[in-house]
């Protein structure tokens, strides 16, 4: 059914109509907006491009004046789910009649009666409970009273500012928040107006303008066309700004004089190709330009811009200077800071071909850039004279979406709202997830604000079954999501494993691919939880993507987080950094770390991108790689290094840290010492400097066993019996055990002091370990015994090294005691016996070895 739009002439009229269909249960909304001076310029045009029957306003004053008591009361019963707070400045009424010294008819800029009944109207249509609010703190105790899902704020844009939005999600996440704001009572008549319609009659086409993504062909998708940077032609979507010359027949729109309406007129008025009679908009009777017959549902965009311009290409801006002579004079009058166009010089962009937002026909904004919304006082005054965000809302949009922060952005929050939009999610819903995902990627702050109905649902039954392609395998803690043969334009991926929801909620939950992968256009994924509480991974792009050859499948794998390479090389580059305080030095560190230094800069941005753009894994991880490739090389060395020193000279791992690290704890007792009977003891030491950088120590005092650790994650034992024979073999086990969240690849080495000139000699198999998370591993670990001159105990020391971590483990050798004796061959003649050697003690002291513990 086409819905009627009813004109008033003052604030009570339009609430008296509202309030008369709202008690008539079977009819439909009401549509109304009033005008005192009954121009009603927006609403006519708005009418004819949609088809839409208008009546009224009445000719003969007399009409019924309802007061806005009269809708609060109507509407005590009224749904919970969606709270409207008016909020009137202190002194406005909350009844039928004007402030004092205010324009009765609602036309005055301080008529807090005018804009409380413009919210009035909308919460009657929206039947949505009603509350009258003249400070931050009662809207809060309104939003705590009602607990609502979708929260409207109306009112003066004086009266509305980010310090409230912004507290009212910190204290009630769960809330989809929209604001309905203008300068004029009567302007917010016309905005709540477009709210309702809009989504009753949304258009069927959404534009993307992307100038930052290159291309030079449109991208197409369902009902959303993407225009790359070299496809961009301003004169398609919009009007030269007024006075600006830009493009041809500037001229025809160039005027000053007059209301922001008038300054757009040459995009809408007579002769753009709709008249009064023209039916409802279909697919068939519009394009994209300011002339085409209907409306755009959505103009999204992705640039660089401000509170006054945004970016369409390197040539040509969006200009938000207003076209109202009479606002440009108040702006002299009032602002301390002016632009620059507005001293009588040219705009700060000279060369740049100026568009007037006023002419883009679209019924929903969404501005993906710097600053791009505005409340109350801006950079250039009040009145949102030079935003953008206020042209746009002061002609044909009725949503516009945008975050008042400095943004980096990214084509994945476009791409999202559009996809939600359709899936059929209401506005606030989809703002919602959009933050949510800003957060989940690290991009930016979560304050994309709705100014508009956070209720509105722009496709009646959008939800869309997941594609045969994909499927989904889930275990406790673990879901992996495969692609066969195509990644669709969008997929919405159900999870129900409660261990995996636990882990979204607390923020620790991540979406990557199982094998990197690249694309010429970019692919997207996020995480989010919907009303009902049921979490589901969202992967989206500009265009569905046929999986061909090589490429027949993608998996993606949720999980909790883990350590990224990215993560490894940094902890890697800070342990090479951190040797020389380990009394080693690397001639071949200073190469790697300088080659690592100048990656890191590309990587740090790769993996930021590859947060949330699935389709930047693949050069991520091939810079990664390159660079781990680096450090095994490295690692290499380092242990060669460490093997040297131990063989050469009396270098003790553990007592080589000890002048740049401080003991920061000791645990004494700390657990059974694995060898001997004995309680061993725990020394907790920390860098200096970086305190951070920490070894855990356990000495046994009798046995002088010792582990050197990194962290608590380690344990680095050797087992089995620690005998040595004259000429013979000693078999041992290398175990590590890994405790810690992270796989583990160590290269392994061992040796004894000095052993070398002894004979000793040493084989592990295998000489590499990778352990992973939660696991254990072993390695062999072959000793062979030379003939040395002193058989005394010797201190074997093993050592794991990777990614520069070293841990450490030690513990004595000693000779059998039947070794002693001299060998004895059957043939030869008797020989007096040698001396017998003295027993081994069976418990050695720290004493008898000061420099081996």
């Amino acid at each position: 059914m086409t819905p009627t739009i009813t004109l008033a002439r003052t604030p009570g009229e339009s609430l008296a109509i509202a309030l008369d269909r709202y008690r008539d249960a079977g009819g439909d909304p009401v549509l109304t907006a009033f005008d005192p001076r009954g121009h009603h310029v927006w609403p006519r045009r708005i009418a004819a491009r949609l088809g839409v029957p208008v009546t009224g306003p009445p000719e003969a004053p007399g009409a019924r004046q309802a007061p806005l008591g009269e809708a609060v009361a109507a509407l005590r019963h009224a749904r919970a789910e969606h709270l409207v707070v008016a909020l009137l400045p202190d002194g406005g009424t909350a009844g039928g009649g004007a402030p004092s010294g205010a324009d009765p008819s609602g036309g005055g800029p301080d008529d807090g009666a005018g804009f409380g009944h413009a919210a009035a109207v909308f919460a009657l249509a929206r039947n949505a409970r009603l509350e009258i609010a003249r400070s931050e703190d009662a809207v809060l105790r309104a939003v705590r009273r009602a607990a609502p899902r979708w929260v409207t704020l109306a009112g003066s844009a004086d009266l509305l500012g980010f310090g409230l939005t912004t507290r009212l999600r910190a204290r009630f996440p769960g809330v989809e928040p929209g604001v309905l704001y203008a300068h004029m009572p009567a302007k917010l008549s016309e905005l709540v107006l477009k709210a309702l319609l809009y989504p009753r009659l949304p258009g069927t086409e959404d534009v993307l303008v992307a100038p930052l993504l290159k291309g030079g062909a449109p991208l197409r998708s369902g009902r959303l066309t993407v225009y790359p940077q070299d496809a961009i032609d301003a004169s398609a979507f919009a009007r030269p700004a007024p006075g600006s010359g830009a493009g041809a027949g500037a001229g025809a729109g160039a005027g000053t004089g007059g209301a922001d309406a008038a300054a757009s007129s040459a995009a809408s008025g007579a002769g753009v190709g709709f008249g009064a009679g023209a039916g409802p908009q279909t697919k068939s009777s519009h394009g994209h330009g300011p002339d085409s017959p209907g409306l755009l549902r959505m103009f999204s965009i992705i640039t660089h811009g401000s509170e006054d311009y945004l970016r369409l290409t390197s040539r040509d801006l969006l200009c938000g200077r207003t076209g109202d002579a009479a606002q440009l004079a108040l702006a002299r009058r009032e602002s301390a800071t002016l632009p620059a166009c507005m001293h009588g010089d040219d705009c700060v962009y000279p060369d740049a071909r100026r568009w007037s937002p006023a002419s883009v026909p679209a019924q929903l904004v969404f501005a993906n850039a710097c600053l791009t919304v505005k409340l109350g006082t801006q950079l250039f005054g009040r009145g949102n004279r030079f935003t953008v965000a206020q042209r746009f809302l002061d002609a044909w949009a009725g949503a516009y979406i945008a975050s008042p922060l400095l943004k980096d952005g990214t084509h994945g929050e476009n791409l999202l709202f559009h996809h939600l939009l359709e899936e059929g999610a209401t506005v606030g819903g989809a703002v919602r997830q959009v933050n949510d995902s800003l957060v989940h990627w690290g991009i930016d702050a979560p304050e994309v604000l709705v100014v508009g109905d956070p209720e509105a649902r722009w496709t009646a039954d959008g939800a869309r079954p997941l594609p045969e392609a994909v499927s989904c395998q889930e275990t406790p803690g673990r879901a992996e999501i495969t692609f066969e043969g195509l990644l669709p334009a969008f997929a919405r991926v159900r999870l129900k494993d409660p261990e995996l929801r636990e882990a979204y909620r607390s923020g620790g939950l991540a979406l990557t691919p199982l094998v990197p992968f690249g694309g010429r256009l970019p692919f997207y994924g996020t995480l989010g939880e919907g009303p009902d509480g049921e979490l589901s991974a969202l992967v989206f792009g500009f265009q569905e993507r046929r999986l061909t050859g090589t490429e027949e499948s993608r998996t993606l794998v949720v999980a909790p987080h883990g350590t990224r390479p990215a993560d490894r090389i940094v902890r890697a580059v800070e342990r090479y950094e951190n040797l020389a305080c380990l009394d080693i030095k690397l001639d071949k560190a200073r190469s790697v770390l300088t080659d690592t230094a100048n990656s890191l800069p590309a990587i740090a941005r790769r993996a930021r991108d590859a947060a949330g753009e699935l389709t930047r894994s693949e050069p991520l991880a091939k810079a990664t790689d390159r660079v781990l490739a680096n450090c095994a090389r490295l690692d290499r060395h380092l242990l060669e290094t460490l093997l040297r020193l131990t063989e050469t000279r009396e270098y003790h791992f553990v007592e080589s840290y000890r002048p740049a690290y401080a003991v920061r704890h000791v645990e004494s007792p700390y657990a059974a010492c694995r060898y001997c009977p004995e309680t061993t003891h725990r020394y907790t030491s920390a860098h200096v400097l970086r305190p951070r950088l920490r070894r855990l120590l356990v000495s046994c005092p009798v046995c002088g066993a010792t582990q050197d650790t990194e962290d608590e994650t380690v344990d680095l034992t050797l087992e089995g019996e620690a005998v040595l024979v004259p000429g013979g073999t000693t078999r041992l086990r290398v175990r590590l055990a890994n405790r810690g969240p992270d796989a583990l690849d160590v290269l392994l080495g061992a040796r004894i002091t000095r052993g070398k000139q002894h004979g000793f000699g040493f084989a592990l198999d295998p000489g590499r370990l990778r352990v992973p998370a939660g696991s254990t591993a072993e390695a062999a670990l072959t000793v062979t015994t030379g003939h040395p001159t002193t058989r005394h105990a010797m201190l074997l020391r093993c050592y794991a090294v990777g990614e520069g971590r070293i841990d450490f483990a030690g513990r004595d050798l000693r000779f059998a005691p039947h070794a002693m004796d001299a060998p004895a061959e059957p043939a030869a003649p008797a020989a007096p016996a040698a001396p017998a050697a003295p027993a081994a003690p069976a418990a050695p002291t720290l004493q008898e070895r000061p420099h081996e513990h």
